[in-house]
């Protein structure tokens, strides 16, 4: 809104707001006090993995919970020469984005099936410079993937439950995209998926999708149904089951 640096604000942390600053900032404050719009919307961005991220309405705000997602697809990247990934339901793009600027040696489809998500993920692909290394892609899933074509598969589909949603704060559900939040009974969604992924993976292949609190049994057997083999549940800051993930044999 001002315009400075981050440093700038302890440096110059006397100077008195001009008119329209103050006006601008009464603004917000007006939406995040009656609209409990969350702070990410307000100020346009994320940071995610170092990275400062363009969101708003059209996408889920990167949260930490995420950035286990991107860590497994990086360990396993640097064991390769070259990685061809799929970020499923991209979003803002950040964890395609976070791992190819880990990972030189890694190459990607960025795919979501809402147009909006994608303007806002090719704003962050421009400014992060890696166009030439993530292909952004309007589709369903794993749809526009040709049959073991890829190396590695990282996701963090819908997964909260209708019956969920009261637990649910209203900065979360008031303003970010439903669609990206809410899957029916048993993920079908997510039980998809994985079945799309034993496909479009090589095999050797990875494919590590992010789930609620008290679903990583669940999306495992999911797994495991699919025939992937060497699954193992990795939990997040919280000690909670984050992610669970699979090799292709």
């Amino acid at each position: 809104m001002l315009g400075i640096r981050r440093l700038d604000l302890y440096t110059d942390h006397d100077r008195p707001l001009l008119r329209d600053e103050l006006s601008a900032f009464r603004q917000l404050m007006r939406r995040r006090g009656e609209g409990r719009e969350p702070v990410a919307y307000l100020i346009g961005e994320r940071g995610f993995r170092g990275l400062d991220l363009k969101v708003g309405p059209g996408v889920l705000i990167p949260r930490p919970d995420t950035e286990v997602l991107v860590e497994i697809g990086e360990a396993f990247a640097k064991t390769q020469e070259q990685v061809t990934f799929a970020d499923v339901g991209t979003g803002s793009g950040c964890v395609a984005l976070a791992l190819a600027t880990a990972c030189p040696q890694a190459l990607g489809l960025a795919i979501d099936r809402s147009p909006a998500a994608l303007a806002i993920a090719t704003h962050n692909v421009k400014e992060t410079g890696l166009a030439d290394r993530v292909t952004l892609v309007l589709g369903d899933l794993l749809g526009p993937c040709r049959p073991s074509s890829l190396d590695l598969v990282l996701s963090n589909p819908p997964y909260v439950l209708e019956a969920e949603r009261a637990l649910m704060t209203p900065e979360i559900l008031d303003h970010e995209p439903q669609s990206a939040l809410f899957d029916a009974d048993g993920l079908p969604l997510t039980q998809r998926l994985v079945q799309q992924a034993f496909t479009a993976l090589r095999s050797g292949g990875l494919l590590a999708i992010e789930t609620g609190f008290d679903k990583a049994p669940l999306v495992e057997s999911f797994f495991s149904e699919a025939g992937f083999v060497a699954l193992r549940r990795e939990s997040d800051l919280g000690d909670v089951e984050r992610v669970v993930v699979g090799s292709r044999p």
